[in-house]
């Protein structure tokens, strides 16, 4: 319960903080338009559009921590039945009136919460999936939540087996051990399943494409078009542009990219500072990434001429 707790404190730093953010997104955004000399009115816009903002991305947070709340109260009844059953194993077992009756009751109140955890977690992951809001703390914790969902399973299964050596053989038991380990096998896999998807999710949220050719090859697969003796042409412009010329790289693992020319322009816009041309011994081109998170931040498509 510890863990879980941990993990509720947790997301709501991550609410209190984003609202931290937005609201200092909102007065840097003030700031900015005010250098820039806007109108009252745009302003106000402005300002206007991210407190609708501000307010609907904290109504969804509200409703991702009353989930966790009543996932986390859940466990915490869970336990506390589980404890009266270890307390009272021993009075089953001399046969005391009444208290096979008890364990029975506290048996199928665990199986019911255990119901009840895996649907709040199914509705948790459900909303977490359709929202805008992103955030792998929040999708750790509902992990987290799933993997102990898993362990009560086991618990249960053992405290079977405890009852079982003193020949304690309670149908309804074995009725909930049954059902918990289904619980169990289906958690597994869409455990496996949920990690396969946020994996695949971390590499489309880090994917960029870049293309390396020569003016000619560049026009010819429409990433360079309205060319002239006096223009500069228009770069990923056209929505013809064949983007299977393009290599796929993670931003995160890419520090630097052969161009196999003497000569190069880069025609995409990254922010000054942000790249550097290196030339070699043979005298081919290499361009080198010095800040990652500024070279991606305007485009994640790189479009370099050579020659």
């Amino acid at each position: 319960m510890k863990k879980t707790i941990e993990r509720i404190n947790c997301v709501s730093g991550i609410i209190s903080g984003t609202s931290k953010v937005a609201l200092v997104a909102m007065g840097v955004a003030f700031l900015a338009s005010c250098n820039n000399g806007p109108t009252r009115e745009e302003l106000t816009a402005k300002v206007d559009s991210l407190s609708v903002q501000l307010v609907n991305t904290n109504k969804e947070l509200d409703g991702f921590m009353g989930l966790f709340n009543e996932v986390t109260e859940g466990f915490r009844l869970i336990n506390e039945a589980e404890n009266r059953i270890e307390v009272q194993s021993g009075d089953v077992e001399n046969g005391i009136n009444g208290i096979r009756e008890k364990v029975k009751y506290d048996l199928a109140f665990i199986q019911n919460k255990m119901n009840e955890n895996r649907e709040l977690i199914a509705e948790l992951e459900s909303k977490l999936k359709n929202s805008n809001y992103k955030s792998s703390q929040l999708n750790k914790a509902v992990q987290s939540l799933t993997a102990e969902l898993a362990v009560k399973a086991d618990e249960i299964k053992a405290l079977q087996e405890e009852l079982a050596t003193k020949n304690i053989r309670i149908q309804e038991l074995d009725e909930a051990v049954a059902s918990l380990n289904t619980i169990k096998d289906e958690l597994t896999a869409k455990n496996f399943n949920k990690s396969q998807i946020i994996a695949d999710q971390d590499n489309a949220l880090n994917a960029a494409w870049y293309v390396v050719g020569s003016k000619k090859v560049l026009k010819e697969q429409r990433i360079l078009t309205n060319t002239g003796l006096f223009k500069r042409g228009d770069v990923m412009e056209d929505t013809d542009v064949n983007k299977e010329c393009f290599t796929q790289v993670d931003i995160r693992n890419i520090n630097e990219i052969a161009l196999g020319a003497k000569s190069a322009k880069v025609l995409t816009t990254h922010p000054e500072g942000s790249y550097t041309l290196v030339k070699g011994e043979d005298g081919l081109l290499t361009l080198k990434i010095v800040d990652g998170n500024a070279f991606w931040s305007v485009t994640r498509y790189l479009v370099v001429k050579a020659g």
